[in-house]
């Protein structure tokens, strides 16, 4: 067992209870959604949720990271409470997504492809987010240091909700534990996903307008 799959676990089983009370507690989620865009010294109403939560010997960015998803799901989880990874999207990962086109690298959706699905594919009833937009987002997002990145990140989440696109939370998690001293590999990765998935349900459209063209490959 590696450091990175305890971690892992306990990003998977943070997001799980936080989401859990979140539903059952409206008082809890108020709470934390107080909490948005606020560091751990300034989130007072978060402490009381959070706190037993963490490991004692946390980082201080690793900490923060905790925090802001919290107060993100706390301000989401009303329009979306499926969120974070179960065993049937890890079963999904292993093979092709019939949506995306993604054919199995073995990663979880992290915030570039959540930013291009926002484009390519909103939810029922959503307007889709203009593609110009979502990517000046994301190149705004990436060149943030730490913590300016929390400034600019639940901004991001809102326009996600506002479509219906899917965040997963604990991979969102894991990503900005990271942000501190990795910061550009979380970027690329980001960066990575959010092209690689545009340019997968471009060539998608395509063969739909222009099917003698899958003929002819």
């Amino acid at each position: 067992m590696t450091s990175a799959d305890t971690e892992e676990r306990h990003s998977d089983a943070f997001v799980r209870r936080i989401t859990e009370q979140c539903l059952r507690d409206r008082g809890r989620r108020a709470a934390l959604r107080r909490g948005l865009r606020r560091p751990p010294e300034q989130a007072h109403t978060m402490h009381a949720v959070v706190a037993p939560l963490l490991r004692p010997s946390m980082r201080q960015d690793q900490e923060y990271a905790y925090y802001a998803v919290a107060a993100m799901i706390a301000a989401t989880v009303r329009d979306r409470p499926n969120i974070g990874r179960t065993d049937e999207t890890a079963e999904v990962d292993e093979a092709e997504d019939p949506a995306t086109g993604d054919t199995g690298r073995g990663s979880r959706p992290n915030l570039g492809q959540s930013l291009a699905w926002a484009v390519c594919r909103p939810g029922p009833g959503r307007r889709a987010m203009n593609r110009a937009t979502a990517e000046k987002r994301l190149h705004l997002l990436v060149r943030q240091g730490y913590p300016g990145v929390y400034q600019h990140l639940a901004g991001v989440v809102r326009h996600l909700g506002g479509v219906d696109s899917q965040v997963d939370w604990a991979q969102l998690l894991d990503d900005l534990c990271r942000w501190r001293y990795y910061r550009d590999q979380v970027a690329k990765s980001w960066l990575q996903s959010f092209y690689r998935t545009l340019h997968d349900a471009d060539r998608r459209a395509e063969k739909q307008h222009h099917p003698s063209l899958e003929e002819s490959a």
